[in-house]
This record gives structure tokens, C-alpha cells and sequence, in this order.
């Protein structure tokens, strides 16, 4: 819906039902949440957009949202409330406008530029999220660098005057750039139609088709830019050692003889395995780095793809920090942006085509023949061959709809198939690295025989797998640690599995404690030493602070872990700490990267990590909480339902309950906790403390370790 700001007010003025019947069919959004949010922002949006001057100009109003009046930022999941389109003075002109529905009184700035404290929570400073968009498209936006336009971006608060909070210390540098607005009637008459008037002059419609059509491109120079600094070898964190150099050489070889130099590459389909601490995602940096930072790359976008919100969250932050710009996040795509449509797409679709339309997941090559045949174009990020190269890491967390467990509520259309198709389908040149003992959700069920077959179908060159076996950069780099621990996992003797833990007891640190509270203090004295630590836990409590907007506040025993120990001198204490927090707004790096104003800057050792979110990434030292979802008895592993709480094992947990004994259900979803296990016990450099519920559990590893019992 591209209107003319004239067209919309008359809109809203004369109809509004109408426009907001208009906007959920579009959507896909028919709640009536959304409904009561297009009804009062839609009027305030236009009372501001009131001046004259403004009536020629262009707006778009499309996508989803609370206050839905929302362009999707190309190949992004990511939607801006308000688009004005026109031409300044020499150069086709963007204001991206984040509208705010807020009480805002009462509000107080956060620690850390870009967050604000609102309802006792630590929120994401809307002038941040709108910096990130304007950056987007200033790097990433095809019709903006192809007519060089001029972007900006501003907040409207459409509900409360008060806003001099937003433009405090540590902001007041951010809101100068990105200025927020009320409605007020000062406002609103000089200092809105001021800030418009600077960049907005006249109408520029062919410019205005041309931005609402415009593609994913990646702006060389910039992406160049993050490229030399990954490589920077004084200051990179992704430093190449032996086997990964090897990998690296070989995927290089690879590269230098089907894709560097030519004008049209070869479809190239490259698999690179290892197991846990063998450096796969710095090989996926350094891969990226090599490739946008050669002048022999044709053209193309090359992006680091990624299979997971905490992933996706973490990588973002890293290549930001490597290229000093928001913006830097945008080489980082979801794995599930290479689907064909968004659920939102195919709900209007099913509306006009009925409720079967592309529902069966098993005949997904079909379903995707089907938009072919109706002419439904792909979003884009999705379009056949747009990227240059696809570097997939964490590829063994991928969905396979192929098989029952890869079927649901994913956040993408299962229907339309499997997304390691996908990226092969959307890229020249694929490179997965992946590890299939990582794969601890049901649903992360892609293989490697998977991934050579759809590159078989769809015509890829698939090289010989490149395996790190053998690297090491975690667990002191000890091979013979990773190899006693999956033998433990796998439930091998206790008496061979003492004889492996003396040859690398004395460099990997690995000790157990009896108490939490002892657990902590080892890890506190390694912080105090400079290290960095984290707690770790499997998902064997419930996540009951989820919502909470302050939850290190919360009495202790209202927190996720409340756990009785008795002190040294025997008076009954509790160890409490919640799970990994992530404030409304943000993301998942708060507990990985622990940025300045969260809890985790001020205290490393507050909250407890799952796998899912530290799966990837490494630390000095990790404590670990052996609970008692899975249990050694009777001479193997096994798996109690009632102490799995992760959502992602839903399946395997469902079964498990509904056998009357122990069976082949128990026995899968102990392998699934195992592999829970070998993700948080892999994440320390030097060491890992280790803190057991269950007794017998405990007596097991004691003596797999080979330590005499107290």
C-alpha cells in the first residue's frame, strides 16, 4: 500500500475501518490487539502529518506490528512502523519513523546508551531500534545506494507529551542523531515539521515504487571494512590454529578454483564437521572475512547464516563489534529467511486460496511447485541463487519438516520443506559447519546425508566433507577430554573411562563440587583472577521468571533455582539465581557478551545459561549443574520427563511419559540430554566445575574421573 500522505489521511478521516480491514488482510493480523492499535495510532499519525507541505509526499503502510504501519527491511526480519518517502534538496530522501504507543512518564534513562529503564524492566531506547533500521538500509538497501538517497529516522510518541527522560545521559549523543517527538502542540506546529522539512522537500514517486521494490544488496566497501577487521590478527578474536587452518586451506582451494575470479560460478555445495571446541565458527568467521575482503569476488552478497535466535543474536553483536556499526548485524541472516514465504503470506494465501493450501508438510516439493505455478513471488532473501555465498554455522540445528519431529511452530512455513534445501536453492556457493552431536532439540534433525542429497537435486557440486577432528581450542585442547566425556555420555566402563581421565587430568581442571555455594566461590576466584566464567545448567528447572521485569529483584525463592545445601557448619542455607534473562526488547547476548548496564557486566556468576544459548561460544571457566533429569542407574543414563522443562524436547518428553517402563522413548530422550550435556560441558578454555544433584550420579562420575570417595 503505497499512499500519498494526502491519500492516507483521507483514509483514516473518512473511513478508518475500512483502512484497518485493509491492513489486516495485508498482515495477515486480525487480532484484536492489533485492531485496537491501528485505531489509535493510525489518527494520531495523521493529525502530525497534518502540514500541507506534506500532503504529496509518500508513505507505505504494509507488513505487521502492534502499531502496523510497517515495512519489512529487505531480506530482514526486522519491520519499520512508518516510511516517508520524497526528495530533499539534491537526493531522493527516507524518514523511517518508529512510533511508540507509550505512558512514558516515569521513565528513567538505562545504564547504557541505547537502553532506558521503563516499568522497573531495562527496555531498548526506540531511538536505537530506529538507528539500526536507518543503518540497514543505508548498507543493505538496493534502491538507496543505487540513487544515493539520503536516509534518517526519528520516534513518535503518539500517547504521552513526556519524553525529556529519552534525551538524557547516556543518550542525549543518540537522540541528537535520531530525535524523538510527541504531540504536543509545540511539537507537532515547529519542531516535527522543522525536522521533516530538512530532509523532505517534494514528492518523488518513481523513487518511492523503486525503495518499496528495492532488494538485499550488501554495500562492498562496508561489509570489506568488517571483513579486514576479523582478519585483523592484533585484534581479531578469530584466530586460526592447526586443523582449522588446514580446514580453512582447503575451503580457500575450493573457492580459488570455482568461484574467485569467475564471472559465474559453479554451484558448490561444502561440508566442514567437528566436534566441540574444534573452532567451526571461528573457521565460519575467517571463511566470511577471506571472501568479502578479496577484490576477485564476483558479485554477490555473502552472509553468515545462522540457525538459532540466540545465535542470530550473538553473531550480530560480534560483527558489530568487528565493524563498529550497527548495521554490521545485517550480514547475519536466520536460516529461516530463506523460506519462500512468511507465515504471515501463506495465512493470506489460505485465506484466498482455503485452509489446505501448501498444508501437507511431506509434499513440500509440490507446495513450492505450487507458488511457482500461481506466480507468488518469494520474499526476498529467499529468491533463487540471491546470495553469493551462504556460511552456515551451527548447520546440525537446522529443521528437516522431511521427518515428523521437524514439523510445528517454528517461526517459518514447514510446509514449503527443509532449510538446508533452501539455502542450497538460494545460494551459489553453500558451506555448512556442523557437528550432528549437537543436535539435542527434536526438532534439529538435518544431516549430513540430508545436505548431499538436496545438493545432488538441485545440480550443486558437493566437495569430499572437511573434518576438524582431532582440533581443539577449548577444554585446554585436550582430544583426550572430549573423547572421556563422550565415552561417559555414552556410557562406557567407569574403569576405562579412569584410565582416559589421568591422561588429561593435569590440563583440563576439572573438579567437583559438594555445595553450590562452593561451586560459586571456585568460580569467583577465577573472576577475580581476570578469567571469564559462567553457570550452566540443562533446562531441569522451570523458566518461572520469564516475565519478570526485574528478576534478580525477586525474593530468592520466587527465583528459577532455589536450591538447600547445608554451610561448612551445617546451618540449612539456599543457592538462588535465575535463568539466563533477556530484557523486553533486546536479545540474547545479554548473558553471552554481558554488555555494559546488564546485570551480567556487574556480576558474571547472577544467572544460570541453558545450552541453547551458550551452545557456540566458550569461556575461561564454566560451572556446571548436573541435575537430575538425567540420572547413571543401574549401569546406564537415564532420562526422568519430570525434570525436562525445555520446549524443545517436547516430543521426545511426551513419549517418555507415556511408557508404562523404560523403553526405546526413555532411551531417545536420554540421548537427547546427553547431548544437552556434552554442549555445556565442552564450554570452558581451562576448566569446568562441576556441582551433581543426584548421589548415585554423583558416586558414577567420581569414579569415572578416577578421584577417591570422601
Amino acid at each position: 500500500m503505497l499512499l500519498t500522505i494526502t491519500q492516507f489521511r483521507e483514509a483514516v478521516r473518512s473511513d478508518l475501518s475500512a483502512l484497518v480491514a485493509d491492513l489486516q488482510s495485508s498482515t495477515g493480523r486480525g487480532g484484536d490487539e492489533e485492531q485496537k492499535a491501528w485505531e489509535s495510532s493510525l489518527p494520531a499519525l495523521a493529525d502530525v502529518l497534518a502540514a500541507p507541505e506534506f500532503g504529496s509526499l509518500h508513505m507505505y503502510l504494509g507488513g505487521h506490528g502492534c502499531l502496523a504501519l510497517e515495512y519489512q527491511l529487505p531480506a530482514a526480519s526486522s519491520w519499520c512502523d512508518v516510511v516517508l518517502l520524497g526528495r530533499g534538496s539534491v537526493t531522493p530522501s527516507v524518514v523511517i519513523v518508529e512510533l511508540k504507543h507509550w505512558i512514558t512518564r516515569g521513565d528513567r534513562p538505562g545504564p547504557a546508551e541505547g537502553l532506558m529503564e521503563r516499568a522497573g524492566s531495562i527496555v531498548l531506547h526506540p531511538a536505537d531500534q530506529v538507528r539500526g533500521y536507518s543503518e540497514y538500509c543505508r548498507r543493505f538497501h538496493s534502491t538507496v545506494q543505487d540513487q544515493g538517497a539520503d536516509v534518517r529516522g526519528c520516534v513518535l510518541f503518539t500517547r504521552d507529551y513526556y519524553n525529556q527522560a529519552y534525551a538524557e545521559p547516556p543518550n542525549d549523543t543518540l537522540v541528537r542523531d535520531y530525535p524523538c517527538f510527541t504531540l504536543s502542540r509545540h511539537v507537532v506546529r515547529e519542531a516535527w515539521p522543522a525536522y521533516l522539512a530538512r530532509t523532505l522537500n517534494s514528492p518523488d514517486e518513481s523513487f518511492a515504487q523503486a525503495f518499496i521494490a528495492g532488494r538485499y544488496r550488501q554495500d562492498r566497501g562496508f561489509v570489506r571494512q568488517i571483513g579486514a577487521q576479523i582478519r585483523d590478527r592484533e585484534n581479531s578474536p578469530f584466530e586460526l590454529l592447526d586443523h582449522q587452518r588446514r580446514a580453512f586451506s582447503l575451503v580457500r582451494a575450493r573457492l580459488e578454483s570455482e568461484v574467485l575470479g569467475r564471472g559465474s560460478p559453479r554451484k558448490q555445495v561444502i561440508v566442514i564437521q567437528g566436534p566441540p571446541g574444534s573452532g567451526k565458527s571461528v573457521v565460519a568467521a575467517r571463511i566470511w572475512a577471506a571472501l568479502v575482503t578479496d577484490e576477485r569476488l564476483p558479485d554477490g552478497a555473502a552472509v553468515l547464516t545462522t540457525t538459532s535466535t540466540a545465535q542470530t543474536s550473538n553473531w550480530a553483536q560480534l560483527f558489530q563489534i568487528a565493524g563498529d556499526a550497527h548495521a554490521a548485524a545485517g550480514v547475519v541472516k536466520r536460516a529461516a529467511s530463506y523460506v519462500p514465504l512468511t507465515t504471515q503470506s501463506l495465512g493470506r494465501l489460505r485465506h484466498r486460496h482455503g485452509a489446505n493450501f501448501a498444508n501437507d508438510a511431506t509434499a513440500w516439493r509440490d507446495n513450492v511447485q505450487l507458488l511457482r505455478a500461481w506466480g507468488v513471488p518469494f520474499q526476498d532473501g529467499a529468491c533463487d541463487e540471491q546470495y553469493l555465498v551462504s556460511v552456515v554455522d551451527e548447520a546440525h540445528a537446522l529443521i528437516n519438516p522431511e521427518h515428523s519431529e521437524g514439523r510445528g511452530q517454528f517461526g517459518f512455513a514447514p510446509t514449503f520443506g527443509p532449510l538446508a534445501y533452501h539455502i542450497i536453492r538460494c545460494s551459489t556457493v553453500s558451506i555448512f559447519l556442523l557437528d550432528a552431536e549437537q543436535s539435542f532439540r527434536d526438532r534439529e534433525n538435518t544431516t549430513l546425508i540430508d545436505i548431499q542429497r538436496w545438493a545432488s537435486e538441485l545440480g550443486a557440486e558437493v566437495a569430499e566433507p572437511i573434518s576438524l577432528e582431532g582440533a581443539q581450542f577449548r577444554c585446554a585442547g585436550s582430544t583426550d577430554y572430549v573423547a572421556w566425556l563422550e565415552g561417559l555420555l555414552r556410557g562406557e566402563p567407569a574403569e576405562q573411562l579412569a584410565a582416559l581421565a589421568q591422561r588429561w587430568r593435569g590440563v583440563f581442571d576439572v573438579q567437583l563440587a559438594d555445595t553450590l555455594a562452593e561451586l560459586e566461590q571456585r568460580l569467583r576466584d577465577r573472576a577475580g583472577a581476570g578469567r571469564t566464567v559462567r553457570l550452566l545448567a540443562s533446562y531441569a528447572r522451570k523458566w518461572n521468571t520469564k516475565h519478570a521485569a526485574r528478576p534478580h529483584a525477586l525474593p530468592a525463592a520466587q527465583q528459577d533455582f532455589h536450591e538447600p545445601y547445608l554451610d561448612a557448619l551445617g546451618t540449612p542455607r539456599h543457592w538462588s539465581k535465575v535463568w539466563n534473562y533477556i530484557p523486553r526488547g533486546t536479545d540474547y547476548t545479554w548473558f553471552i557478551q554481558a554488555p555494559p548496564g546488564s546485570p551480567m557486566h556487574a556480576d558474571p556468576l547472577c544467572e544460570v545459561g541453558c545450552p541453547y544459548v551458550v551452545r557456540g561460544f566458550d569461556f575461561d571457566a564454566v560451572g556446571v549443574l548436573w541435575l537430575a533429569d538425567l540420572v547413571w542407574r543401574g549401569g546406564h543414563w537415564r532420562a526422568d520427563p519430570s525434570y525436562v522443562h525445555d520446549t524443545g524436547l517436547n516430543r521426545s518428553v511426551r513419549a517418555a511419559r507415556h511408557e508404562r517402563t523404560p523403553g526405546p522413548a526413555h532411551e531417545t530422550l536420554s540421548a537427547r540430554l546427553a547431548q544437552a550435556y556434552r554442549i555445556l560441558l565442552t564450554r570452558g578454555m581451562s576448566g569446568c566445575y562441576l556441582w551433581i544433584e543426584d548421589a548415585e550420579t554423583r558416586a558414577h562420575l567420581r569414579t569415572c574421573l578416577g578421584i577417591a570417595r570422601d
